[in-house]
Order: C-alpha cells, then sequence, then structure tokens
C-alpha cells in the first residue's frame, strides 16, 4: 500500500514552516535554484494582468493559511507524479531538519511561482480525440485538464490560465 501524502506529514509531524520550506526546496531542485526574483520576473511577465498578479501576491504574504496552502498544492500534485515522490519526501525531511531562515515575501513568490508552474505544465488530464464527421471531414477536440487548488489560490491558477490578449 502507497502512504499518501497527509499520512507522511503526520508522521513527521510536519507544521506549516515546514511544509512552505519543504515546497521551496522542492521548486528549487525543479528551477536550478532559480533566483526568487527571476521568479517573481516570469510570473509577472506571464500574467495577463501583471496589476491581478501583484494583488494576488500581496495576498499570499499577507496570509500565512494561504502560503501553505499553496506549498499543500505544490507538493500533494507532486507527490502523485511519477518520480516526485522521493523528492518531495526529502523536501520534506531537509524542511523538518532545518531552521527556517526565509522572508515571507520570498516564500510569497515561490508559492506563486509555482502555482504558476502548476498552472501552466501541471496538467491533470490532456485528452486530443480526432472524429470523423457526417459528411467526411475531421473533427479534432482537446480537452486539458489542471490540478487546481482551493480557496483564493484558484484565482492564481485562473489568472494563468487565461488566454492571451
Amino acid at each position: 500500500m502507497t502512504e499518501s501524502l497527509a499520512a507522511f506529514l503526520e508522521h513527521i509531524g510536519a507544521d506549516a514552516d515546514t511544509v512552505q520550506q519543504a515546497a521551496r526546496y522542492y521548486l528549487a531542485a525543479h528551477t536550478d535554484d532559480l533566483d526568487y526574483e527571476e521568479m517573481r520576473d516570469e510570473v509577472l511577465a506571464a500574467a495577463p494582468d501583471a496589476a491581478e498578479a501583484e494583488e494576488l501576491l500581496h495576498l499570499l504574504t499577507s496570509h500565512s493559511e494561504y502560503l501553505e496552502q499553496g506549498a499543500l498544492v505544490i507538493l500533494s500534485t507532486a507527490w502523485e507524479e511519477p518520480g516526485e515522490r522521493d523528492m518531495v519526501r526529502d523536501a520534506l525531511l531537509d524542511a523538518k531538519a532545518k531552521l527556517p531562515v526565509i522572508e515571507v515575501a520570498i516564500l510569497g513568490i515561490v508559492m506563486m511561482y509555482g502555482m504558476y508552474l502548476l498552472a501552466t505544465r501541471g496538467r491533470k488530464k490532456h485528452k486530443r480525440v480526432v472524429e470523423r464527421r457526417r459528411d467526411g471531414s475531421f473533427k479534432e477536440s482537446v480537452e486539458t485538464e489542471y490540478f487546481r487548488p482551493g480557496n483564493p489560490l484558484s484565482a492564481l491558477v485562473q489568472l494563468f490560465n487565461q488566454p492571451p490578449p
């Protein structure tokens, strides 16, 4: 039987700081230690509405429960991906063993960047179907479903799922 992320979090006694730091460690491993300012720049450049993105970043940094929820979304999505579970587990164990020394503003950017990656690359379901119509022509339809966080974090994902202007 495979252990769930929730069971692992309970097993190690993970608190909010551990979860937030683990998300940062996990993303650092996947972005080649991308600097938080570069993360911020990339997110804002990709956002159809930079002002809305700034507002959501402020929301993330103003409410620690949103930071933790963002981190949980990032980690739980990764947990379900083939080959990622060990990286998430290692990030959590590393975070548990170290003292948190990171500013909330940096964590906010890291969570926002993780949400951006989730929205743009974290596909839950992708289906492409080709059908023959009665007139002999073909019709192609594509359905893509992304992992979606709940609460105010869903606005962040929706921000990056909008079609370009």
